[in-house]
């Protein structure tokens, strides 16, 4: 009986297809493993941005909490000196701390604030510093209606900004300290003649750096703060 194939002819084709197989097998093995490490991998991804965004709002809240304490020690201590000279006034005071004091507490899980909001808050901080500065300070807000209706801000920046100015700049009666606060393009500019005081100011340091900290958690748009001819100028980015 004769054979179809010869056994030498055979023998290839099976090794032949064996191969074919084999590569086959290997492919798919691959294929299954390159899908298991992607799945790995993406799992691992979802894992991280979400430590990484917990730890952020971890950042975030911490700086947050550096604020209220500041801000309240200040204010104490303006209606300490207040309540011995003036108590009728005093009591419009206790009353704006109150209302400022209150909006601190309201924005406490809020990362950013409409800047009209942020604006109305900085109208009673501004009564409370000159309640005890009268006539040595002055903010001058220079803001298109359009820009206060749309933009947004962490809160508290501008107050402490403001109460940098106040803190580290000379003012009197005939020279009073004007703060400007200014858009310049994409960003809010808060700028004031830079007259430091002669003595030594004592500083927590926490003011201007938590201010910049948070810009860094919430945008790659930075902080920019310096000298400029006679000027000190903050710039931050306006956000939506």
């Amino acid at each position: 009986m004769k054979m179809p194939y010869p056994v030498a002819d055979l023998s290839h084709a099976t090794r032949a297809t064996y191969g074919q197989f084999a590569t086959l097998s290997l492919c798919v093995y691959v294929l299954i493993a390159n899908r298991h490490i992607m799945d790995h991998m993406e799992d691992i991804q979802v894992k991280a941005e979400q430590l990484e965004k917990e730890n952020l709002l971890s950042q975030f809240s911490a700086l947050k909490s550096q604020v209220n304490p500041h801000f309240l020690f200040n204010s104490l201590s303006i209606l300490s000196s207040l309540v011995k000279k003036d108590p009728d006034l005093s009591e419009q005071f206790i009353d704006r701390l109150s209302k400022a004091y209150r909006y601190i507490l309201e924005q406490r899980e809020t990362d950013v604030v409409p800047l009209a909001t942020e604006l109305e808050f900085l109208q009673s901080y501004t009564f409370l510093l000159q309640t005890r500065f009268k006539n040595k300070f002055e903010v001058k807000i220079e803001l298109e209606k359009n820009i206060v209706e749309t933009s947004k801000i962490p809160p508290l920046t501008l107050q402490i900004l403001v109460e940098n100015a106040v803190k580290h700049n000379r003012m009197s009666e005939r020279e009073p300290l004007i703060i400007k606060i200014e858009r310049d393009g994409e960003l809010l500019t808060v700028r004031n003649k830079f007259r430091p005081r002669g003595e030594e100011v004592n500083s927590t340091g926490v003011g201007l750096q938590n201010i910049i900290n948070r810009y860094a958690l919430l945008t790659d748009r930075p902080v920019w703060a310096g000298e400029c001819d006679d000027e000190f100028v903050v710039k931050v980015p306006i956000l939506e």
